[in-house]
């Protein structure tokens, strides 16, 4: 997940039940299956037909993603004669704008959306089923871009986008990619050197986004069922004690307070050649760009069970707003902006990551090693969990990352003490 996912909250008021009942009933009724094709990727130019006089609005950030869409919008409308217009909204706030912009019959007929807001605008009745997508363009997806865009079972989102994080390393520090953990721990013995702040390897250890990846990766979990259970928190089990313990270790290769390892010190630290290795998003190439530094990106290296760590990933999706009044057409473009076609013009526009298995091996993929090893890592994610109770999981996992980082206090109990908190806080709020 980007930052401006991972920064998004939890701000959506529930609608009534009232609400839920009344949202999108006929529209739901009226949708129709079709079957992919090469034409456009995932839906046939006959087989669906748009309701007559479609106009659709679509809401999209700004930035080259809207630029993209700009464009798909034209190419759109004159190969199925459909106008398409697009605002600028921010993904991270389309959700709570379609509370009030939905039934007010003035919301965008596709809007664009984190994957971690999905939760809330079903529970709201704010977004329509994607119930287009058949089995085999299913499998054209990245399991965890498809599972990140549905909610207790059920396919709701049309993916554009995977984000994840990986390994940053200085090519002038490192002549190679670490395979594994153990290989950082045994350079960081010898290139560490506290008092000229130098250090082998670091990451923001008090970000849950980051750390997760050291529990996930020894079999750690936050909500059972595919982040879908809130009866079923795991992350105060075996594995994920484990992991943490893992993650404590670090410590001697990293003998900083989390307040001293910050984002902004991660930053410069590696800009400066200080720091040898760092683990970040595809983001952070940008603050790269006008420096000197030769880096390279490799997957997160394997922890010492022998297993990958498993990284939380964010999926960026188009969605249906339940209250169009033209579910079909809007269905039909939300497929057309997925199609092999369509993702391999967002990618060359804005170099986020498609989350297509057959664009892995296309050359605009294979010909940058850095993109690649990101999607390598991405097929080692999962995506955070997008149910509403995940808003509660934030502040208390942070703080027992701080205890058990800074003053060394044993993973279990403290995740135990966190995770009791968890369950209050959702019993608290049901």
């Amino acid at each position: 997940m980007s930052k401006r996912l991972l920064t998004s909250t939890i701000i959506l008021t529930l609608f009534s039940s009232s609400l839920l009942t009344a949202c999108g009933t006929d529209n739901q009724s009226s949708n129709q299956q079709v079957q992919g094709n090469e034409a456009t990727g995932n839906a046939q130019q006959d087989g669906m037909k748009p309701e007559a006089g479609a106009e659709l609005l679509v809401w999209e950030s700004k930035g080259p993603e809207f630029d993209f869409m700009k464009a798909v919008a034209q190419s759109f409308e004159k190969e199925y004669g459909i106008k398409v217009k697009v605002e600028p909204v921010p993904a991270i706030d389309t959700v709570k704008k379609l509370t009030t912009d939905g039934p007010a019959g003035i919301g965008a007929d596709v809007f664009a959306s984190p994957h971690d807001q999905l939760g809330n605008a079903v529970m709201a009745g704010l977004v329509l089923q994607n119930d287009i997508f058949t089995d085999s363009v299913k499998s054209d997806f990245m399991p965890s871009a498809i599972s990140g865009v549905t909610y207790n079972g059920v396919l709701y989102g049309f993916p554009t986008a995977i984000d994840t994080y990986a390994l940053f390393y200085n090519k002038k520090l490192m002549d190679k990619a670490p395979k594994t953990y153990e290989e950082i721990i045994k350079f960081a013995e010898t290139y560490n050197d506290p008092k000229s702040k130098k250090y082998g390897f670091m990451w923001d250890v008090g970000q849950l986004y980051l750390s997760y990846s050291f529990l996930g990766g020894y079999g750690g979990y936050i909500f059972g069922n595919q982040g879908t259970d809130v009866n079923d928190i795991g992350l105060n089990n075996e594995k994920s004690i484990e992991g943490a313990k893992f993650l404590q270790s670090f410590k001697k290769v990293l003998p900083l307070n989390m307040n001293d390892i910050n984002d902004n010190i991660i930053t410069g630290f590696f800009q400066e050649g200080r720091t040898a290795a760092i683990i970040n998003g595809p983001w952070f190439a940008a603050s790269l760009s006008n420096t000197q530094i030769d880096y390279g990106v490799a997957p997160l290296p394997l922890l010492p069970n022998g297993e990958h760590p498993v990284s939380f990933s964010g999926i960026r999706g188009l969605y249906v707003n339940s209250y169009t009044k033209y579910p079909i057409a809007a269905k039909l473009f939300a497929s057309y902006t997925t199609s092999k076609q369509s993702l391999t013009k967002r990618y060359e526009m804005t170099t986020q990551l498609p989350p297509r298995k057959d664009l892995m091996d296309d050359p605009i993929i294979t010909k940058d090693p850095n993109t690649r090893a990101f999607l390598e890592q991405a097929k080692h994610s999962t995506p955070m969990p997008s149910i509403p109770e995940m808003g509660n999981v934030w502040v208390p996992v942070s703080a027992a990352l701080s205890s058990i980082w800074n003053d060394n206090q044993d993973p279990g109990t403290v995740l135990n003490n966190a995770v009791n908190q968890i369950k209050t806080a959702i019993k608290t709020k049901k």
